[in-house]
């Protein structure tokens, strides 16, 4: 869905001085498929997220989309970030029906659409409130039935679970995996936990530590929908963690950081 060839970005600190964000990222998204990336705090995860979306500008480097220039991908793309962004003075039935309005969806038929997108995110009986009534779950289940209003084929999304409990955010990623299987969905998702990231991956890139460099790719070949409780799901959370903690740890990653190794393989 989208590659990256050689991407860097770097910023201006407070004090004037340059604080780069990422150096030479080279990777792929897959399509129709969900790509995680882990990394630790600084990098570069969230400024990947923001140049893929049109939001930043790379200093060098690539982006493109289905082969072809990522510029003018307007209307393809939808983002998610932590915090739903819905917006508290509309109900959720409103909320979701924003990109529909913005696209002159008749109301008749705009309504159509969203009463068959709450009843799909089980959010039937909540269309009417407004964003402080409901649950962390739900409104981060309205922010995607915005999404899946605009009809966007490409979801970035930063870590969008992370605020809720453990319980709600194994319904929310079992969620995702449907809908990118019904609904053909390519989706970019940064996670802080590896646990998520096995679960829903079918690929996980690895970012040293900053300045971000893309220091392993690897394919996980376990079919969804995974049971974690499971021995083969066991097996391959518990290499993972021990793969990607080998590379983040000090002084691994940042010396194949500075080497320039990379490492692309399945599990």
């Amino acid at each position: 869905m989208f590659s990256l060839q050689n991407v860097t970005k770097a910023y201006v600190g407070r004090e004037g001085t340059q604080v780069r964000a990422l150096d030479s990222v080279t990777m792929e998204v897959l399509a129709n498929r969900i790509t995680c990336v882990v990394g630790p705090t600084g990098s570069g995860k969230t400024t990947i997220l923001r140049i893929l979306a049109g939001l930043e500008v790379p200093d060098s480097g690539t982006v493109h989309m289905h082969g072809a220039s990522a510029r003018g991908a307007a209307g393809k793309i939808g983002y998610l970030s932590q915090r739903h962004t819905l917006f508290p003075w509309m109900r959720v039935k409103e909320n979701i029906g924003i990109p529909l309005e913005l696209n002159r969806t008749p109301p008749a038929e705009r309504a159509q659409q969203v009463r068959a997108l709450c009843d799909l995110l089980g959010l039937s009986e909540a269309e009417d409130r407004y964003p402080y009534e409901i649950s962390g779950g739900m409104q981060q289940r309205a922010a995607l039935g915005r999404l899946l209003a605009s009809k966007a084929p490409c979801w970035l999304m930063d870590e969008p679970f992370n605020a809720l409990d453990e319980l709600t955010r194994h319904r929310m990623q079992e969620l995702l995996i449907g809908l990118v299987q019904d609904r053909g969905l390519s989706i970019l998702f940064v996670t802080h936990s590896i646990d998520e990231a096995v679960f829903l991956a079918d690929r996980i890139i690895v970012l040293s530590a900053g300045p971000g460099r893309v220091v392993e790719t690897f394919d996980v070949v376990m079919p969804h929908r995974r049971e974690r409780l499971s021995t083969e799901y066991g097996r391959v959370i518990e290499r993972v963690r021990r793969r990607i903690e080998s590379i983040l740890q000090e002084g691994t990653g940042q010396e194949q950081f500075l080497s320039g190794k990379m490492t692309s393989d399945s599990i």
